[in-house]
């Protein structure tokens, strides 16, 4: 069976548009065969929205703008968008244009209302929001931007005339500081360089004993484990004996104040001093005696029967 030429032009055309849709559909996010509804809002500036521009909730592609042009009768921009009919678009949602029409992306940004509000009709009017237009607020800020930048270049200025005429003049202090910090460096330098062998030799040193300790200690592992496991016990033997040389301390700190409050024999002795008199007096009557015992040993004999006999 033959088709005539017409007819296959026909179909061409009808297969196109059928790619057409389903690509525009695929590349806008929407489900291929699911169904969308229109709806509309206006504005006072499009700012640079075109028919063809995503529609998005929350970050998300949800449909695309149908059209844009202005409204006869209000004067205003109406754009006619279309979106998934999942979103539910509920009485308290708008849109707004968004993006940079300098550098040709925009979009119309849509915000829902409340899930529980009654939703918008198919081809209803959606309240609109003007966007924020960061180029016009630039521009609005731009005489104080300029003043502002003004006043800091002003300022610098300043600050490189007074640092040219410090380091113009021989006496400043800025240059005596630049001058004196060039000298501490000249003598760092040199220092480091007369030093440089003396210091190559303490670092040659330092590896060559940290490499003796390494390997006494990879060596003799066991033999130092032993030594500090000796000297752990000496340290505890040594705490006992300081506790108990504290412990002696004590007895002899209490026995020292009981001397001092005059407590037992000898605490009387030293602080009585009337004691001290009288024993110091008997012991020279006793001298006294011994004395005159030697000298005269009869007069103390004589009554012995011992003494008799003789």
């Amino acid at each position: 069976m033959k088709f005539s030429n017409e007819i296959k032009v026909g179909l061409t055309i009808i297969a196109a548009a059928v790619v057409f849709i389903f690509g525009v559909r695929y590349f806008e996010d929407l489900p291929l065969f699911a169904s969308t509804y229109d709806l509309v809002a206006e504005f006072d500036d499009a700012g640079g929205l075109i028919s063809g521009n995503i529609v998005r909730v929350r970050g998300v592609t949800v449909g695309s703008v149908n059209a844009v042009f202005i409204d006869p009768t209000t004067g205003r921009v109406r754009v006619h968008f279309h979106v998934n009919r999942e979103i539910l678009i509920t009485e308290g949602a708008y849109a707004s244009v968004a993006g940079f029409d300098a550098l040709g992306v925009v979009r119309l940004d849509l915000f829902l209302g409340d899930p529980a509000a009654p939703l918008i009709e198919e081809g209803g009017m959606v309240d609109s929001h003007a966007a924020e237009d960061l180029f016009a607020s630039l521009s609005a800020r731009a005489p104080e931007i300029i003043d502002q930048v003004d006043k800091v270049l002003a300022g610098l200025e300043t600050v490189l005339d007074e640092t040219g005429d410090m380091l113009s003049e021989p006496e400043s202090d800025f240059r005596r500081t630049l001058n004196a910090m060039l000298s501490s460096v000249s003598e760092l330098e040199n220092l480091l360089q007369s030093e440089r062998d003396r210091l190559s030799g303490i670092l040659e040193n330092v590896e060559s004993v940290t490499a003796s300790i390494s390997t006494a200690v990879g060596e003799d592992g066991a033999a130092v484990s032993e030594l500090l496991t000796g000297v752990s016990e000496t340290l505890d033997h040594l705490n006992t004996e300081i506790e108990s040389l504290a412990e002696t301390n004590g007895q002899l700190s209490l026995l020292l104040r009981k001397l001092n409050d005059g407590e037992g024999t000898l605490g009387l002795l030293i602080n009585d001093a009337s004691l001290y008199h009288r024993l110091d007096s008997t012991l020279t009557g006793l001298n006294n005696l011994m004395a005159d015992f030697q000298n005269n040993p009869a007069k103390y004999l004589k009554e012995m029967k011992l003494v008799d006999l003789f």
